[in-house]
């Protein structure tokens, strides 16, 4: 039942991501091989981030403080929906440590994607495959996709990414090589 059940969320999440890409148009950013989707209404104000879609999964624990994380991503000019950061039930463990980041993510608001899952969910295990994520998508603590889906990643590697003298092609390259996608098309499918 529950292969079912994530099936029918992920077949849900694709038809809202074809629906908002139905409405929109490309746009290339100037380091990065991967469009970089704007609603024409504006979703993204894009001289402020290039993050236009986040979502976290968290600890139960970290509900009492959703107010000042929700403002924390306002002041970024990230949209967040009602949905978007969601907590796991008290009994529920501790979510999935991973992250998404989208080929249209400058390296700057990547490594505070980074940054902010560290801050959040304690650490990251692993680097869901870019290909499979829109371009300026971020998740923290997914579990939308499936361990083929993830790279582990090592603490020295996400050091890596986290420095700030990568430029957004040389991160999204370096994230690409990480996850073993550097020979693979950069489309999401």
């Amino acid at each position: 039942m529950t292969k079912n059940k994530n099936f029918k969320i992920a077949i849900i999440v694709l038809a809202g991501y074809f629906t908002l890409a139905a409405t929109s148009f490309a746009i290339q950013l100037p380091d990065s091989p991967y469009p970089y989707s704007v609603t024409k209404t504006g979703g993204c104000k894009r001289d402020k981030t290039s993050i236009c879609t986040i979502e976290i999964w968290l600890a139960h624990k970290q509900k009492k403080n959703n107010k000042v994380i929700r403002k924390e991503l306002k002041d970024k000019s990230i949209k967040t929906l009602r949905k978007t950061i969601q907590y796991w039930k008290p009994k529920g463990g501790h979510p999935p440590t991973n992250i998404a980041i989208g080929g249209g993510i400058s390296a700057e608001d990547a490594r505070y994607a980074i940054d902010l899952a560290l801050k959040l969910n304690d650490n990251i295990h692993s680097l869901i495959h870019q290909r499979l994520n829109p371009p300026n998508y971020v998740a923290i603590a997914t579990s939308a996709w499936d361990a083929k889906s993830e790279t582990k990643i090592s603490q020295e590697s996400l050091e890596k990414l986290r420095n700030p003298s990568l430029k957004s092609e040389e991160f999204h390259k370096l994230y690409r090589e990480l996850t073993g996608e550097a020979n693979v098309e950069p489309a999401f499918y």
